[in-house]
Order: structure tokens, then sequence, then C-alpha cells
């Protein structure tokens, strides 16, 4: 079998994470991880632990779904932090349906199993989870499965987001090597072409200058499956249509906190654009399968940049218990009656509860940090290893051409810190390739062996492979000075960035305990969260003098480096209020259940509060105070209301 990938993942368990990473996912599953009744249904139910609908509701596929992302996320979870309660609970559902196959060897409930409807796509989410258990405990009968659930051909897998499916399909070929299961992918994918011509994520429409408007978890699920083709077919035409559609959202719809805007489709980059919590899982899993077909340093930085930003910034990350539906670079009020985004305009979608809206993200914010850890570390055909996503932990492989035993203990408190340290790990002098990623922002890297500089050319955006002889024990470091940079965004705002992180005003936040919310409890409530300080400041500061003007203030790195209070990094960034710049409320506002057709829309009443848009760009003079101030910026994840675009003094 062929792989023609540049890189290939390593097997879950390889990777141990340590420092504020175990920190983060030990609060995943003291918090809704490991407690996901709390949010209410479908998450209360047996799940897939059925063979029929979800106890008396209707034939949907829905329920399957959402549950899937967070047996998904369960499970990756309890492996990396081998917590065998956890795991067992959520390989209930797993087992239970690899126990349950039809005759035919389908696997799943039985109104999902008709042909030609489109609910199989419930069914590449929850084979997700049983792709990880696999590659945690080594169990064949998932394997075996799997491949008579493929082969049973019940469905054709092409009906829109059926062709998800795919994924799923290649990753068994690459473990059994079975060319009838590398049939059925291509076939699908090929169908899929031809039932959907026009769809965003079809290749003829990726590969053209099309502006992009999918719904923004389909484009994801399916864009990028012409790069996992490519792995397994090399299929260039496919991989060239996938990197496309990913260039063009950069261009139109990327937001400052590394993820693109989806409300839920895909709109632009205005301040007050947003995205969902479910784009945030599924936008860094699927940029995955662009940066193992590649090998290029853009995509990690972009995985980088989402779950160090997005990632913690959508949820309450003190104790994992509370997320937002839509989440914004912009959003100094989250209440109930706050969503400044037109599908359910005013509604609690961009509030802290354990199910801030409908039941997808709930269950996909389960996934973000476990895929991050899963794949820090990759392998290369030599055997060589490659540390692509940066954090405390350690990773053990067989490496170098020998495939000797190796363990090497990353020693870090990046994004927090400048260096990381490899330390080796074995019982002998190994030897293979060590390649460490240049971050495109880092324009001084240097690598050190022992102590002592590396001749090394260490470009921005490129890779340093080390080929060495280790001897137990050897230390490699790694420092990438991070610079001040002034970003520019649309209505005239700017941002201030650092390294992979961006900043945003530290504002008071005020929770409030919404206990009109039925999806709640004493332990996992929801929030209502206003400011209680000023936020209505512009920056007084441009690209030329940003390093002379702002102060960089470190602070000791705590457990939980994500909390408002124990953030390690603050800027004091000089400012100046905007006059009249105030919360936006209304009585009667337009409002929509339809993502697709935001056109139709029809007024309600009511009391409604919400973030304003930035001043305009020419009237902003006339507006600012005359006082110069010098305001707090803290990491973007350690905030719930912030303000990271911000209007520019000139």
């Amino acid at each position: 079998m062929r792989y023609f990938g540049k890189l290939k993942e390593l097997p879950l368990t390889a990777i141990e994470p340590e420092g504020w990473l175990r920190v983060y996912l030990e609060n995943q599953r003291h918090g809704l991880t490991g407690h996901m009744e709390a949010a209410g249904y479908p998450f209360n139910t047996r799940g897939w632990a059925t063979l029929g609908r979800i106890d008396g509701g209707t034939e949907a596929w829905w329920p399957f779904e959402q549950i899937a992302y967070w047996v998904d996320g369960a499970i990756r979870c309890g492996h990396l932090l081998a917590d065998r309660e956890l795991v067992a609970k959520a390989a209930r559902q797993l087992d239970f349906t690899l126990t349950h196959p039809d005759a035919d060897g389908y696997l799943g409930p039985r109104h999902m199993k008709k042909d030609g409807r489109d609910n199989r796509w419930s069914h590449a989410v929850f084979f997700r989870a049983l792709m990880a258990h696999y590659d945690a405990a080594g169990r064949s009968d998932i394997l075996q499965a799997l491949r008579r659930h493929y082969l049973s051909r019940t469905s054709p897998h092409c009906v829109n987001r059926d062709v998800a499916n795919v994924e799923p399909m290649l990753w068994l070929y690459a473990r059994t090597g079975d060319r009838r299961i590398l049939r059925e992918a291509a076939k699908a994918y090929c169908r899929y072409q031809k039932r959907h011509p026009n769809e965003d994520t079809a290749v003829r429409a990726m590969a053209s200058p099309k502006r992009i408007t999918e719904h923004g978890v389909t484009f994801n699920e399916i864009a990028k499956l012409g790069a996992a083709v490519y792995l397994f077919t090399g299929n260039r035409k496919c991989l060239d249509a996938t990197l496309h559609a990913y260039r063009k959202v950069d261009r139109d719809q990327m937001l400052v906190d590394g993820i693109h805007s989806s409300s839920e489709h895909l709109r632009g980059k205005d301040p007050l654009d947003s995205h969902e919590t479910c784009d945030i899982a599924d936008y860094t899993w699927a940029v995955g399968y662009l940066l193992m077909a590649t090998g290029n340093v853009a995509y990690a930085d972009k995985i980088e940049r989402a779950c160090f930003n997005a990632a913690p910034g959508a949820v309450k990350s003190d104790d994992f218990r509370a997320l937002q539906y839509f989440s914004c670079p912009n959003q100094v009020v989250a209440a109930r009656n706050s969503n400044h985004n037109i599908y359910h305009h005013g509604k609690k979608w961009m509030s802290f509860r354990p199910n801030p809206g409908t039941e997808c993200c709930p269950g996909e914010v389960n996934r973000i940090l476990p895929n991050y850890v899963a794949r820090q570390w990759m392998q290369e055909r030599d055997g060589g290893l490659v540390a692509l996503l940066y954090g405390p932990g350690r990773v053990t492989a067989k490496a170098g051409k020998r495939k000797q035993s190796v363990t090497i203990v990353e020693d870090t408190r990046y994004p927090f810190s400048e260096q990381i340290d490899f330390v080796i790990k074995s019982d002998k002098p190994v030897e293979f390739p060590l390649t460490l990623r240049i971050p495109g922002w880092c324009r001084k890297a240097r690598v050190l062996l022992n102590g002592k500089p590396l001749n090394l050319a260490c470009k921005r955006g490129s890779f340093v492979r080390i080929h060495h002889r280790f001897r137990p024990n050897e230390r490699v470091s790694l420092v990438l000075p991070m610079e001040l940079k002034l970003s520019r965004w649309p209505r005239g705002g700017v941002s201030i960035e650092r390294g992979p992180l961006v900043y945003a005003l530290r504002i008071r936040e005020v929770w409030k305990r919404d206990r009109s919310e039925p999806r709640q409890t004493d332990e996992f409530p929801a929030y209502n969260v206003y400011p209680g300080s000023p936020w209505n400041y512009a920056l007084d500061v441009n690209a030329k003098t940003v390093d002379q003007a702002v102060h960089v203030v470190h602070r000791p790195v705590v457990n939980n480096p994500w909390s408002a209070d124990g953030a390690p990094i603050e800027l004091r960034v000089p400012a100046r209020r905007v006059r009249g710049w105030v919360l936006e409320k209304r009585k009667r506002i337009l409002f929509t259940d339809n993502g697709a057709h935001l056109d139709k829309a029809w007024p309600i009443q009511g009391d409604f509060v919400f973030t304003p848009q930035l001043p305009d760009p020419p009237a902003l003079r006339k507006r600012l105070s005359k006082k110069r101030e010098m305001v707090t910026l803290v990491p973007y994840g350690c905030t719930h209301l912030r303000l990271a675009v911000f209007p520019h003094c000139g």
C-alpha cells in the first residue's frame, strides 16, 4: 500500500500531555466531557446503545450525530489521561454498536439504514470514536466490524454530508490494506461530485474562484476529503482543489482568533462576524489532513492559532462547564438576549451555559484539545519524528531506520514562553532525524544542542531537521522569539498579536446565574455575563511604534493559564476612550431560525442588548477622549467578554 502524504499520525497513546495541557484535559474530564448528561437531551439518553429511536424520539439522525461528537471527544480525552472510568463511559456506546450488527454487518440504529437518505453522516462522526479507540486499545474487532459495515453496501455514501464516510473508509484501508474499501471510498467521492457538482465542497467548485458560502461544519467535513483521498491515491487534482478552497476561506472569512466566520454559514471578516464552537473542532481536525498531505508548516500554525485563541475563548475554561454556541472576537456582553448574529438574533446563543443553543456545539467542544494533543507529533517516512504542535508533554515511538524505542519529553510553558526543550530519554544511544517546526510568525528562531547553538538555517515557516545520534538525556532547545504585531481588519479595526497569541482587552466580567435556563444544574449553571468596567477604547499605537509603545508584562504560569485572573502575559497598551460608543439596546429586532435563508426573517419584540459595531472611522477622531490611558490586554483565550478588534486612533 502506497502512502502519498508527507507526514503520518502516531497512535493516540504515543503522546502523553503534561503541564497546562494536562490540566486543560482534566478540567474537561471533571467538566462537561465527563458529565455530558448535564447538557440535557440527547446526552442524557442511551444514545448509540440502542437499535432504534432514542428514547421514543423521532426517526432523526441528528441526536446520534451530536452524541457521537461527545463519544469521540470523551474516548480520546480518556485515553490521553489514561482515565479508565472516562474511557469506559464513552466505550459503552461503542461496545453496544460493535456487538449488535445487523445480519449483513450494518452497524447502528436500524432506522438510519434506509438507502437514499442523508442520515449516514452520523456514522462518520461516530466511527471517528471507533478509530481513536482502535488506535489506543488495538482491538481487532473494530476493524472487522467496520469492514463488514462498509462492504454491506447498504448506502452509496454520496448524499450530502453522507460522503464524510470517505474519511473512516480511508482510515480502515490504511489499517487493513483491503482494496475493496479503497474502491468504496473512491466510488462514494466520485458519486458525490456527480450528484452535487455545484456545491462549494465539490472538487470543481473548490478549484474555482467562487466565494464559499457553505455551512461551516459541512464545509470542513467535506472539503478536507480531497486531501484525505490524496493520501492514499495520489490524486493531485483533489488535493489542489482542497488547498485552494482553504485559501479562499483565509481570504474571505478568516477571523483574528484563527477560525473562519460561520453563523451558521460562512459570512465575512467583519468585527462582529462570529463562528460556531463546532467549527473550532471541525476546522482544526480538517486542516490536520492538509498538514499530513503537504507537510506545510502553515497548516500547523493555523491549528495552533485556533486552539490557543478561539478554543479557550469559547468555553468557561476554568472549569469547562459552560460554552458558547456562537463566539466572536468582539463580544462585550454574553447574555440570553445578546446574540448579535442575524441567525437566532437576540437569543441566548452567545451566552455561556451547558447547552447554549442546539446540541452540536456541546458535543463538539469535547474534541478540540484532545485532537490537538493527538497530533502534536507525527512521523516521516524514514522514521523521523516531527514536532508539529507545541506544548508540554512527551511522546514515545519507534524512531529512525532501526526503529529504536525513544521517549522525548517536551518541557515548555509555550505559548506563554519562548523556549521549548526536548529531552531525549532512551536506554542507549538512538539515531534518528528530529524535525522541529519554525512558525511563520517567528523571524529569529534558534536551535541549541545541550546548550550550544547549532548552525542551522532557521527560516520562518519551515522545518529544521536535526539528524543526530542522541545519547540519553541530551537536550535540544528551540527558542522562538515572539514579536508584537499590529494586524488590520475591516471597518478600520486593528488587533495586537504576539507569537501565536491574539490579545484582547481585559474587561471585568460580572457573572449572573440564569435560573430560567431549563438545561442547567447547580453544578453546571447557565450564565449571563455583563461588563463591569469600561470597554469602549480605541488603540493609540501604530505598526511602526508598537514595540516601543506596548509594554509586555510576564507573570507566573499557573496550572490553568487560560483563566482571566491567571493570564501569564499582559500587554500595557496606550488607548483612548470613544465617547458615545455604548451597548446597543433594542425593543424590536429581526429574527430568523433558518441559517440558509437569512432574508426570511420576521420582527420580534423584547429587551435586547448587543455588542455594537466599531465606530465609523471618518467620525472617530471627533469622538476620541483627549486623555490617553494605558489599558491591559490579555491572551484572547483568557477572556469571556472581550474586544480583540479595536478602533484605531489614526
